[in-house]
């Protein structure tokens, strides 16, 4: 009997190979689910977590302890206590031990963090030595500034070193703000301080003797962490941790358990959204097969009708009928298997073995071909059960009837019901909506709509038909007629019709829906990121950079220097290469991005510049005296300072060597330091140099080098000059004279006032989003941009969302903040922005320039961490689904058109001999069916238009739920026609090469 099978397969080879392919696809898609669903969960959290900023890695402990428990082992203690409640190797442990105290000057004190931190001296740039002894500090750069102290000076703090004061060992930079090693400063605990921490040992801290001080312990899991441990159980140890660490005394913050419990509720998106799509595809293919199937039994009514005649017993039947079926589609499920076996992906979500997947996937496959092979059975049933006149029949029996009608319409309800459920869904508001899930009815809705257009469809398509066919042969026009009467007498075009249409329509469907989602991420990479490629760095100061990026791009074409400020939302860009590097948006203020540079970067007056390796200034104390100090900055952006010493008396010149100035410097401010005292040695000998009373004023009149200065009359302009804008600044009073620019301070005992050179506009122009513009409506609005500097704002735009720094957030340019802040200091983040234009040994360039590269992301790795997210992931395999039911589609179309073509061939034969012309039989061979498909694919896009935009439940891309930008439109043209003309081309294809090449008599050639 087997060989039977065989023969009788061989001999209608075109038909079961259709259907070997099919279960080859359907058997492959579900063997390859439980393997997909593993690898994407894993691929989702490695990238959920590298996609994180270390805030949201880190758990944060924070312990008050009083003076009696201040130890200088109280941080290795507590690190221990954290590392064995937590129990987690793969996190990183690291202690922070804080006062809240201040640095004392001239009577004035300033809040300061005193802490020390497990081995901070090897993520930072020191400017010295380490702290190792008790009293000896490092303070950062815009300390240092402030109050002009550098290693090896005395700073006084209190408490506790009020009388004998902190040696300076080191000036620190850190490399990189936004490291792992830095997880707890970014945190909001005690306030965030405006200046950096002064960072010292443990015994510096004991011997302040605090009364009280704070402890930080902060576990952060680094970007690989859920490559090594599952979710779950990162929660539950934090969660199992908590209330043991709570009993000892411990506050917590556990944004890490946040993190993980997303992973996991995201994982479980896959989980449950990839074996819907999974569903949905067996059950086309079961239906696809299931058309096959009963249209290739026409081709075996006339077997069946012989062997009944000869009185072969029923189950005999059975066997060689389902067999010709059968046999292919266990073949194809085993071929199937075999394709899914290299996915294997191993454990997935929660732990679950390898084998466990492995299982999971051969039940998928067994699942596939048993519901093909009911699918067969259920085809074959009316054939075995037909009497044998009706088998022996050529011509395929219409169906009629009550069932068939009421089919259709449960069909169509059931489709309306479901759109009215999907319509209603994605209608609701989606604040209250958001923890709702959608329903099976809504989930279907586009499946149901497709299937049930594509019946009425059908139903109008037969009747239509015959009145086109009756009409043309009327006309004579036989070509026309044929093909109508074609679509008019075949039982299978109605449920081909909706077959087809389904599948046109879920392929357009998931095909825009997978556009909308890469573009999100896309889109939200770019915000994030803001240029092709971005270098996060270090340099001395923003000036520094400035030069840098200008000094390796002259002409602006590739790169640009920015200050990212993200806790306070500044985002300080080079203006003058905003349009030629940013990827810009017309959300960021505007689509002209020229035009908002020009409004970021009003005219400023030239900079006041003087030239020489020695400088000389010519100053005058009015009473008293002062020491004088200049700070300048070179061509490269280094500050250069020059103290000329103390100045006394009238009219005199001061002259001092001025490193870096031999070629041009520009002149950013003067300080005057308070009460005079005159150097070392000076004065009668064994004794200390004489003091002089702090000065009612100085006067300053020129300052010149070898190769140019700046004169008198600009002295004397008061326009040129203005008194700083910073938080903590000495006020100070200016006016001018014939003679040049006098200083009063406003307290001539306990002040260094400062002047700054005004080559700023009064206010710095700023692109305002969000909340940012209501707040800079103020009277006298003012914008820390970097630490320790505010700056008069004024609104020149609005934005709904600035680059990196979000939706409420403001956009300046880096060099007009710079010169009006005066200070030359650094920023939260340095970067630099390249394009794709970049060089490619940039980094090496940049530092030839004193900037240091630490770290660089690009648009593209970001949009990749996206698209491994749970959305991107469901909707790739939704659009695997959507593919392999158009090929579904086509297969059964396929044998439908392959069945038929002997048939088909024979009649045209017959009219050939009667004088149809070849033309004309062409025409009628391949026509009929490729109307089937044009009108299924019609069908497909308009019902794919409502599916897609009315009908489409609201889904977060990102599982955060990022909304900065607004979403990207739902439904394209290009990727709606591009899936349509996809589908056009396979079932054309399909239909061509299953109906033959018809030989000059009419009928199909062999």
């Amino acid at each position: 009997m087997f060989g039977l099978i065989l023969r009788a397969i061989a001999s209608r080879r075109a038909p079961s190979i259709t259907l070997f392919l099919l279960t080859v696809l359907s058997a492959g898609a579900a063997a390859a689910a439980p393997q997909y669903i593993a690898m994407t969960t894993r691929e989702l959290a490695a990238a959920t977590a590298e996609a994180a900023p270390v805030d949201a890695r880190t758990v944060t402990l924070r312990r008050d302890l009083d003076q009696r428990e201040v130890r200088p082992d109280s941080v290795e203690n507590a690190v221990r206590e954290v590392s064995d409640a937590i129990g987690l190797p793969e996190l990183a442990v690291r202690g922070t031990f804080q006062v809240n105290g201040s640095i004392v000057e001239n009577g004035r004190s300033t809040n300061l963090l005193l802490a020390y931190r497990t081995g901070f001296c090897d993520h930072v740039v020191l400017a010295g030595a380490c702290p190792s002894r008790p009293g000896e500090v490092a303070i950062d750069e815009a300390t240092s500034r402030r109050f002009k102290v550098k290693a090896g000076d005395r700073l006084a703090y209190a408490p506790g070193f009020e009388k004998e004061p902190f040696t300076v060992s080191a000036v620190y930079r850190i490399t990189d703000p936004f490291s792992d090693y830095w997880a707890a400063s970014r945190l909001p605990i005690g306030g965030t301080p405006v200046l950096a921490p002064v960072l010292t040992t443990p015994e510096t801290i004991v011997a302040a003797n605090p009364q009280s001080s704070t402890l930080v312990v902060d576990a952060v899991g680094g970007r690989d962490l859920f490559a090594h441990v599952a979710p779950l159980t990162v929660r539950d140890r934090i969660v199992r941790a908590n209330p043991v660490l709570g009993q000892r005394g411990y506050e917590s913050q556990t944004p890490l358990r946040v993190l993980a419990v997303n992973i996991y509720n995201s994982q479980l998106d896959i989980v449950y959204a990839v074996p819907i799509s999974l569903v949905e595809l067996l059950a086309f293919c079961w239906i696809a097969l299931f058309l096959a199937v009963r249209h290739g039994a026409l081709e075996r009514h006339r077997d069946i009708g012989l062997l009944k005649l000869r009185g072969t017993a029923q189950p005999r039947i059975l066997t060689l009928t389902l067999g010709q079926s059968g046999v292919p589609m266990l073949a194809g499920g085993l071929a199937g298997l075999a394709a899914a076996i290299p996915l294997r992906a191993g454990g997935g979500i929660a732990n679950a073995s390898a084998s466990t997947t492995d299982l999971l996937s051969v039940g998928a496959a067994v699942v596939t071909v048993l519901g093909a092979i009911l699918a067969a059975a259920i085809a074959e049933r009316r054939a075995l059960a037909a009497p044998v006149a009706l088998l022996m029949r050529a011509v395929p029996p219409r169906r009629s009837g009550w069932r068939y009608g009421a089919v259709d319409g449960v069909l169509v309800i059931l489709a309306l019901a479901c759109a009215y459920e999907a319509w209603s869904y994605a209608s609701r508001d989606p604040v209250q909506g958001v923890a709702q899930q959608s329903t099976w009815l809504a989930l279907l809705a586009p499946a149901l709509l497709a299937f049930a257009l594509g019946v009425v469809l059908a139903r109008l398509v037969g009747p239509a038909a015959a009145e086109v066919g009756r009409r043309a042969l009327r006309t004579g026009r036989l070509g026309v007629a044929f093909t109508a009467t074609e679509l008019a007498r075949r039982p299978a075009v109605p449920r081909l019709t909706a077959l087809l249409t389904a599948a046109v329509t879920l392929f357009c469907v998931a095909v825009t829906t997978s556009d909308t989602t890469a573009r999100s991420g896309e889109e939200r990479a770019a915000t994030e990121i803001g240029a092709d490629r971005v270098l996060r760095v270090s340099a001395p100061n923003r000036a520094t950079l400035l030069a840098a990026t200008r000094a390796i791009d002259p002409q602006g074409r590739f790169l640009m220097a920015v200050v990212s400020s993200p806790r306070v939302g500044v985002l300080a860009v080079d203006a003058t290469r905003l349009a030629a590097v940013a990827r810009w948006r017309g959300e960021y203020g505007g689509t002209d991005v020229a035009a908002v540079a020009a409004r970021l970067r009003p005219p400023l007056p030239e900079p006041l510049t003087v030239t020489g390796s020695e400088l000389t200034l010519t100053a005058t104390a009015l009473r008293g005296g002062a020491t004088v100090l200049a700070i300048l900055q070179a061509a490269d952006g280094a500050e250069v300072e020059v103290d000329f010493g103390l100045v006394t008396g009238g009219r005199t010149d001061y002259r001092q060597p001025a490193q870096g100035c031999a070629a041009g410097c520009r002149l950013v401010s003067f300080e005057i330091l308070g009460v005079g005292t005159l150097p070392e040695g000076a004065g009668p000998p064994g004794e200390p140099p004489p003091e002089y009373p702090a000065p009612d004023a100085v006067r300053f009149s020129a300052l010149r080098g070898t190769g140019g200065g700046i004169d008198t009359p600009v002295f004397a302009d008061r326009a040129r000059w203005r008194t700083p804008n910073g938080l903590g600044q000495v006020a100070a009073a200016l006016s001018v004279t014939p003679e040049g620019l006098v200083v009063t301070p406003d307290n001539p005992v306990n002040s260094d006032p400062m002047v700054l050179v005004d080559e700023s506009p009064e206010r710095l122009p700023a692109i305002a989003a969000g909340v940012k513009g209501a707040e800079f409506s103020a009277a006298d609005p003012h914008l820390q941009a970097f630490p320790g500097n505010a700056i008069p704002v004024a609104v020149a735009g609005a934005a709904h969302a600035v680059p990196i720094v979000g939706r409420d957030a403001m956009l300046i340019d880096l060099e007009t903040a710079d010169a009006m802040t005066g200070d030359l200091g650094g920023g939260e983040s340095l970067q630099v922005w390249a394009t794709d234009a970049a060089p490619a040994d940039l980094v090496d360039r940049l530092a030839e320039h004193h900037v240091e590269t630490y770290g660089s992301g690009t648009i593209a790795e970001l949009a990749d961490r996206y698209a491994r997210q749970a959305p991107p992931s469901t909707i790739r395999f939704q659009l695997v689904a959507a593919a392999l039911m158009v090929l579904l589609a086509a297969g059964a179309l396929g044998v439908i058109v392959a069945v038929e073509r002997r048939p088909r061939g024979a009649e045209l034969a017959a009219l050939r001999q009667q004088g149809l012309t070849a033309r004309t039989a062409r025409r009628a061979m391949f026509g009929g069916y490729l109307v089937v498909a044009a009108v299924a694919l019609v069908a497909g896009l308009v019902a794919a238009v409502p599916a897609r935009t009315i009908l489409a439940a609201p889904l977060s891309v990102f599982p955060d739920r990022w909304d900065v930008l607004p979403a990207p439109a739902a439904l394209r043209p290009g990727p709606l026609f591009l899936a349509a003309a996809a589908a056009a081309v396979v079932f054309a294809l399909v239909v061509l090469l299953a109906s033959g090449r018809p030989r000059r008599d009419g009928g199909e050639s062999t």
